[in-house]
């Protein structure tokens, strides 16, 4: 049988597969930059105004009433446009977008490590200076040459006044005008990026709206000190925006509001059409119609290199726009013709690899291939040569959007056939794992023999093809992976008498439908308890009928909108006073539980002072972290012990709650004691190590699944961040989800492994049982995952907490034993009623 860690490494090699097939980094290196634009750029600096959290609607709405010093500019000059981008729209990927031309990977997009200087190349990097004013945590990340971030005490006064930090901002930038605007007047290729983080800042809509109005009048008069301070007409702007904000101030989702922001380009070098036969907006009270552009982020990055008269960043997939510029037909196209080449050089590299191979002629093959692009190539130069700049434009222009095709076909050449081989290799874990929950019987067949063979042969085969094509190791290593596992697979059948039914099997996956919509799992929970407790229901006592009822009624809550990341005073408040009323009402205030009682009840009433009189309950999690130590601090185990591990678990949990979720696992907590001692009335105790199994699975499954979806784990960490709690940490988050989430879990742990003798010593054969149901649900989540920016949390989140759900519940296994001891079977008394049975 294999050990726990042999079982986690192979769980984990598994894992990685997944990011092998869908999040292998889009960054190519060692590629060489594109020459500089020939003639002389139109503009010799450009100044980039980010005012992050702007959305267009904000921009637009009201016949653009709240833009009005802004309007002054593009009544008369620039263009004004919506950009779109992929969702979520996290600031990691934004800035990649904005100034390197391409969407990294979703898992990239995720962190917040620093650029890569030597990796990433970006705008800043081609020009000659670089200037950044603005918040810390966005700048960090910027390869800028200098930057002047806000200081601590501006962004403590923020938290009253949000357009203090963007006012920082404006001054300083005007104080470095002043002094050294004398040294960069004959500078070219000069980058000026003004970062204002007051929108995000504001505490609520009015806040919110006062402090943009503040922000366009300061980027109004910071316009014309640059136009004071540079007369010679050579500067170039661009009001942009990272992402947008929804009217309740949140960030990072898929809505219209959040994905779609404005921009604004005027100056030099852009054109100044005021009418246009397509799309339009209205300018102003008098219904003056301007035209509007649609632009993808990527496209920005092009664009401002062109003004600056640089190339592209080399891992641009961006298209530079038409139409926005005024600037000769022979500087244009020499742009667009650069653009095209920067695209050609990355999808040489990425057809490279696949051309080398041996068998490269017989493999599936992109209709642009080498020679195609060596065609273009020459033709390009030979219009450019002829000086038809207009044909070099077009020819130029129709050509990329083939090249991207190309560049993302080569990208993701391998995604099927690693996807199968993950499959079988899921496949064959899966058989394994049933094997190691059979008998030892050493056994022998025709067929067996036969099947290991073929699997050699296959494995064999494999190798020469793979080796002859030269793929990628790391690539060779999961397509061979399978066929290792299939072996292993086969030497485990071989010593199994008996292989476990595949029922249960079928029975976890009705788990995977918690992931789609929680009303879907609360009718599986539903179902499994009445099955499994079906003998209740020819019984009349009271102790079924309030089963049954709170059955029903926790099935129901699945229809109540999510509670888990969303703030509810009244609700929490009452969630308190019930976890401490709950002990007292049940099982008295006998002496065991006085100090206990005492101990939860100062701590319980320190809570509900603070979130009654603070909207930010900063101290709450501190509170937390506190008692979590009590929680686990050593005592010697007695005859309540369970009574004692249940309250204070539910205490810790209520501490970590923002409305009514607190209530919903006392709920559970106490419907799953009463199904287990209605077994042990009749006589039926669990004794299957399945059954158990099926049983920690589904109620950990429905814990999570009756307050919110994965979507609002991400919201609860933004709503803990708003309380200044983890923000600036990472591991802090990830340690303040993992015991919101993990605290349920060792409470219905607690409860089975109190009511059901064979848990604890049967553990190891759980563990299997788990891991078996949770591969079966993985393979399900494999199939699932899709790299989109918007579905990267709901598609491979739940395929990594099935992967690591059985060592979890183990673990939790073990701090259950620790807390309720080896105690054997402990009922929850409830009231006594006389009821007349029939």
């Amino acid at each position: 049988m294999w050990s726990l860690g042999q079982v986690f490494a192979l769980q984990s090699l598994l894992m990685c597969s997944v990011y092998v097939i869908y999040f292998q980094s889009n960054v190519v290196t060692h590629l060489e930059p594109q020459q500089a634009l020939m003639e002389h750029a139109p503009a010799n600096r450009l100044v980039i105004f980010i005012v992050d959290g702007l959305s267009a609607k904000l921009f637009f709405e009201n016949r653009c009433n709240n833009v009005q010093e802004l309007r002054k500019i593009f009544e008369h000059q620039g263009q004004v446009g919506i950009i779109r981008t992929l969702g979520p729209t996290n600031c990691r990927s934004a800035k990649v977008a904005l100034f390197s031309g391409f969407y990294a990977r979703s898992l990239s997009a995720f962190d917040y490590w620093k650029w890569n200087d030597v990796i990433i190349d970006t705008l800043f990097k081609r020009a000659t200076l670089s200037y950044a004013w603005g918040s810390e945590k966005f700048l960090e990340q910027l390869p800028v040459f200098n930057k002047v971030n806000a200081p601590y005490e501006i962004i403590l006064s923020a938290a009253l006044d949000s357009y203090k930090l963007d006012k920082w901002v404006f001054d300083a930038v005007n104080t470095f005008l002043e002094s050294e605007s004398t040294q960069l007047q004959n500078v070219s290729g000069q980058v000026l990026l003004l970062h204002l983080p007051g929108l995000l800042e504001a505490d609520g809509r009015q806040m919110y709206r006062q402090n943009f109005n503040y922000t366009q009048r300061g980027i109004w008069r910071t316009y014309n000190n640059f136009e004071q301070t540079f007369p010679d007409q050579r500067t170039s702007y661009l009001l942009i925006s990272d992402h947008g904000m929804t009217d309740m101030g949140l960030f990072g989702g898929n809505s219209k509001e959040e994905i779609e922001t404005p921009f604004l380009l005027w100056g030099a070098g852009v054109s100044n059409t005021n009418s246009s036969s397509g799309r339009t907006f209205v300018a102003n009270k008098e219904g003056k119609r301007l035209p509007l552009s649609i632009l993808d982020q990527t496209q920005l990055a092009p664009l401002m290199s062109t003004l600056l008269g640089l190339s592209p960043p080399v891992n641009n997939r961006g298209q530079m726009p038409s139409a926005l510029l005024n600037v000769s037909n022979r500087y244009e196209s020499h742009a667009v013709f650069t653009n095209a080449l920067q695209l050609v050089e990355l999808a040489k590299h990425r057809l490279l690899p696949h051309e080398r191979g041996v068998l490269a002629s017989w493999m599936p093959r992109h209709w642009m291939d080498s020679k195609q692009l060596d065609k273009f190539v020459y033709s390009g130069n030979l219009l450019w040569q002829q000086k038809r700049h207009l044909t070099l434009k077009e020819y130029s222009s129709n050509i990329m959007p083939v090249l991207l095709q190309c560049i993302e076909y080569y990208e993701n050449y391998y995604r099927r056939v690693l996807l199968l081989a993950a499959t079988f290799s899921f496949l064959g874990w899966q058989h394994l794992l049933r094997c190691q929950q059979a008998s030892s019987v050493q056994t022998s067949s025709r067929q067996l023999l036969l099947a290991k063979t073929l699997v050699h042969l296959i494995i064999l085969l494999m190798i020469i093809f793979l080796l002859l094509q030269r793929v990628p190791w790391i690539i060779c290593g999961f397509l061979l992976l399978p066929g290792c596992i299939c072996r292993w697979a086969l030497n485990a059948h071989e010593r199994s008498a008996k292989i476990s039914s595949c029922v249960p099997l079928l029975m976890s996956l009705c788990c995977i439908t918690g992931f789609v919509d929680r009303r879907l799992m609360a009718l599986c929970y539903l179902g499994f308890a009445f099955y499994q407790n079906r003998a209740v229901f020819l019984q009349r006592s009271l102790e079924s009928f309030v089963w049954m009822m709170l059955v029903c009624a926790l099935a129901s809550l699945s229809l109540l909108p999510s509670s888990l990341g969303y703030h509810h005073r009244g609700s929490f408040i009452v969630s308190i006073i019930l976890t401490f009323v709950q002990p007292i009402a049940f099982l008295g205030v006998n002496r065991p539980y006085r100090r206990n009682l005492l101990c939860n009840g100062l701590v319980m009433l320190l809570a509900s002072i603070h979130v009654w009189f603070s909207a930010r309950p900063r101290l709450l999690h501190l509170i937390a972290r506190a008692y979590l130590c009590y929680v686990f601090y050593p005592r010697p185990l007695g005859h309540h012990s369970i009574e004692f591990a249940i309250y204070n678990l539910s205490t810790l949990y209520t501490l970590l709650c923002t409305s009514h979720e607190a209530l919903i696992l006392q709920l559970l907590t106490l419907e799953l004691q009463l199904a287990l001692q209605l077994k042990i009335k009749r006589a039926n105790c669990i004794t299957s190590n399945r059954t158990l199994a099926l049983y920690i699975l589904i109620y950990s499954f429905y814990s999570v699944f009756v307050i919110g979806n994965v979507a609002d784990v991400d919201k609860f960490r933004m709503l803990m961040s708003f309380s200044e709690f983890g923000w600036y940490s990472g591991l802090m988050n990830v340690l303040i989800i993992a015991l919101k989430l993990c605290v349920p879990l060792l409470l219905l742990i607690c409860v089975i492994c109190t009511k059901c003798e064979t848990a604890w010593p049967n553990r190891r054969d759980i563990f299997y049982e788990l891991a078996t149901m949770c591969n079966g649900i993985a393979i399900v989540c494999l199939f699932r995952v899709r790299d989109s920016f918007y579905e990267i949390g709901v598609r491979i989140y739940p395929f990594i907490l099935v992967q690591l759900l059985p060592f979890v519940l183990q673990l939790m296994m073990n701090l259950a034993n620790l807390l309720v001891g080896d105690i054997k079977r402990q009922s929850l008394e409830i009231p006594k009623w006389n009821v007349h049975k029939y």
